[in-house]
């Protein structure tokens, strides 16, 4: 009776019916999207080479760690079957490591790229997500990087450690699930690279606005990005340069601590913003002729910095409100908060009501460090 209970409890254990080796797997890396000539959905996939990713492989210079396949479909997941045509190894998808939009798709808008990514549960939420300025984004893709064996891997890495945002699939769905935001994503442009750079690197120091139809609007330059994703939380250094005229000179602080707290009022109906930006900074570099060691004269030169700042988040803010339209600082989700009732009034009509916010910036950059040394160095001062 034993020896049949056993064999009758075998049938209750799970099995791996499902498993495929490893060497039986392509892996999808990276992914380009674009519209072609002919108004199809253009997909190029970079995919891992694995015998040419090891160290023999690199020593011996046989070769690419990848290949990038390219096919068009009328749907997002009918070029993936072709690609998977082209494969002698079954697609997994699930290590991709970034998305790369054209900027003429993304003017179109995102709406099917968007469908895709909510009905697929193979597709990471974490992929980082860019628009690429210019040029075919299947180029990203075939970028040769000196410290990576995939480009979308390391323009990853890059947007995270350039202070740009980072920001991936799951913040855009975020901000378009949400009535009081706009999407923003990280833009990459190579016009400013030289020739032999553009075969190696690229720039991240834009942000790609979208409005709530998720098509694109406009770009935001690299100090009105900086501003934006220090309002909204997200930048967490910058290196920020100011001239100060009492010093007749530039100054250059590393800002850390950075945070952005936005108060919201009603008033008759209508809603103000205060926003309130505070950090800590360290001077780096003093071209001016100020004595940094003395508390007044440090004290002009944090007031230039908050002057700067404050100017420049203003103005980022009335550009995106007469030029765009767009709530990308996430100001509605903030009265919705603060304010449940009379939101119910305002969210039918935002844009409208965003174009016309009247908003105020507040500045508080604590300068606690001036380095080793306070007064600028001259010939007998140093030591």
């Amino acid at each position: 009776m034993r020896f049949l209970l056993a064999c009758c409890s075998l049938i209750l254990l799970d099995g791996c019916w499902d498993r495929t080796e490893i060497n039986d797997y392509a892996f999808w890396m990276g992914t380009a999207i674009d519209k072609s000539e002919n108004k199809k959905v253009k997909v190029s996939a970079q995919i891992a080479i694995p015998k040419e990713i090891g160290a023999e492989s690199k020593k011996s210079g046989t070769g690419r760690s990848n290949i990038v396949i390219s096919a068009e479909g009328n749907t997002l997941l009918d070029t993936c079957q072709t690609i998977q045509n082209r494969l002698p190894r079954r697609i997994f998808i699930g290590h991709r490591r970034a998305v790369f939009i054209s900027e003429r798709l993304a003017r179109e808008g995102l709406n099917e790229l968007l469908d895709m990514y909510s009905r697929n549960p193979e597709l990471s939420l974490r992929s980082g997500m860019f628009v690429v300025i210019g040029k075919p984004p299947e180029e990203v893709l075939r970028l040769e990087s000196p410290f990576n064996p995939f480009s979308s891997d390391a323009i990853l890495r890059q947007d995270k450690f350039s202070k740009i945002g980072d920001i991936a699939a799951r913040d855009l769905f975020v901000s378009f699930s949400s009535e009081g935001t706009c999407p923003i994503l990280s833009a990459i442009d190579s016009k400013l690279l030289n020739r032999d750079e553009k075969k190696n690197v690229v720039d991240i120091n834009q942000l790609a606005v979208f409005n709530k139809k998720m098509q694109m609007v406009g770009l935001l330059d690299n100090d009105e990005s900086m501003v934006t994703l220090w309002i909204i939380n997200r930048l967490k250094l910058y290196y920020l340069t100011s001239y100060v005229p009492e010093g007749k000179g530039y100054v250059t602080v590393d800002e850390t601590n950075l945070l952005s707290t936005v108060k919201t009022n009603i008033i008759d109906g209508k809603p103000t913003i205060h926003i309130y930006l505070k950090g800590v900074g360290t001077v780096r570099e003093n071209l001016t002729d100020l004595d940094l060691s003395d508390s007044s004269e440090l004290a002009i030169v944090e007031e230039a910095v908050n002057r700067y700042v404050k100017k420049l988040a203003e103005d980022t803010i009335r550009r995106v409100q007469k030029s765009y339209s767009t709530d990308i600082f996430g100001l509605g989700e903030k009265i919705h908060e603060q304010h449940p009732k009379e939101w119910k009034s305002l969210r039918t009509d935002w844009e409208k009501h965003f174009h016309e916010l009247d908003i105020s910036v507040n500045a508080q950059v604590h300068l606690k460090r001036i380095g080793v040394y306070g007064p600028k160095p001259q010939q007998g001062n140093i030591f």
